[in-house]
């Protein structure tokens, strides 16, 4: 299992990051979705057959403004 953090320019208000955990947890490969709202920072804990371009891209088709991405290790488990 991989765990990333996406940082994006705005995350809004909490209707919006509502709807963008709705939308990332219904993608396939999607175990959990977090929002730091103070860090600008959407945690993601994943494993294939999604990987971290998709997520960038449903989380810029939401609308955000990606900033940039931070790798985390993998887990395993």
């Amino acid at each position: 299992m991989q765990v990333d953090c996406v940082y994006v320019e705005d995350l809004r208000n909490e209707e919006y990051q509502t709807h963008l955990v709705q939308r990332l947890n219904e993608m396939i490969g999607v175990k959990e979705v977090s929002i730091d709202s103070d860090l600008k920072c959407i945690t993601l804990r994943y494993e294939t057959p999604i990987n971290l371009n998709t997520l960038e891209k449903e989380i810029y088709d939401s609308g955000f403004k990606v900033l940039r991405t931070k790798k985390g290790e993998r887990e395993h488990g």
